[in-house]
């Protein structure tokens, strides 16, 4: 079974658009978005309706938490050096811990810091 995962596309519409026409192209058995749909864009009405009208299951991220209970705090900042470290964590990285980190931080959405080891 072929199963996409895509999260943090925090209202960019040609971001969710190109997004999901290479998803399409990989024809998955099923699409899941990880959340954080809204914040940083301007589209965030869009997008939604897009996920809507593909009705794409997706969990809340921080920010559409945030948005949705109309909190000042969207969870985003980085308080602790756990926090630190994982922000600083590169995309390509050397060793497979690390990207079995990095996978992980993905999958999360960033929204349980402390779930992560980096031990």
């Amino acid at each position: 079974m072929k199963i996409a995962l895509f999260s943090d596309i925090h209202a960019n519409l040609p971001a969710l658009e190109a997004c999901l026409e290479d998803i399409d192209s990989r024809k998955p058995d099923a699409i899941y978005c990880l959340g954080d749909l809204v914040g940083y864009n301007i589209w965030p009405n869009e997008v939604i309706n897009i996920l809507r009208e593909r009705k794409i299951p997706t969990i809340a991220g921080n920010y559409d938490f945030g948005i949705g209970r109309t909190s000042d705090d969207c969870g985003c900042a980085y308080k602790t050096d756990h926090q630190k470290f994982l922000f600083h964590l590169q995309i390509v990285s050397y060793g497979k811990r690390n990207e079995i980190i990095w996978a992980h931080y993905l999958l999360i959405s960033g929204s349980n810091f402390n779930s992560i080891g980096t031990n």
